[in-house]
């Protein structure tokens, strides 16, 4: 990926910061790395997305962490309290949350409804093929 592209994308990451990437906004990213560069003008999603992640890994990379100042006293119930909310606050500050957007939730029910209906059609050739032989079975008793 070229530094013009990732520096694109590393802008509108910093503008969305917060929010999910939607299709709106992968498609309005897609036009923009076009006009900045002249070239990806029939990009495909799936790379737009992995270009992202990439950049995502790379402002991760660069972005200081910040350590938690412990003071040396006798800690005290609160005090014990207070350090482990702070801990807990910059942990959930660094971690990425995974944002699953609605149209993904769509898609993964529809690939999960595909699956069981194939199921349920395979169950069903196979039931319809036992049918079968045990009825094959039957007329070859009955002849002996």
């Amino acid at each position: 990926m070229e530094d013009d592209v990732k520096k694109v994308i590393k802008k509108a990451l910093e503008k969305w910061e917060g929010e999910s990437i939607n299709q709106a906004k992968l498609a309005e990213l897609k036009e923009i790395i076009y006009k900045k560069t002249g070239k990806y003008k029939f990009l495909p999603y799936v790379n737009l997305k992995k270009w992202i992640k990439e950049v995502k890994s790379d402002m991760k990379e660069k972005k200081p962490t910040k350590k938690v100042e412990v003071k040396k006293e006798k800690p005290t119930e609160t005090k014990k309290k207070e350090v482990v909310k702070e801990r807990r606050v910059e942990e959930d500050n660094v971690a990425p949350k995974a944002v699953i957007s609605p149209f993904q939730d769509r898609v993964l029910f529809q690939n999960l409804s595909y699956e069981i209906s194939s199921m349920r059609r395979a169950l069903e050739r196979i039931s319809k093929q036992l049918d079968d032989l045990e009825g094959t079975l039957k007329e070859i008793n009955n002849k002996e």
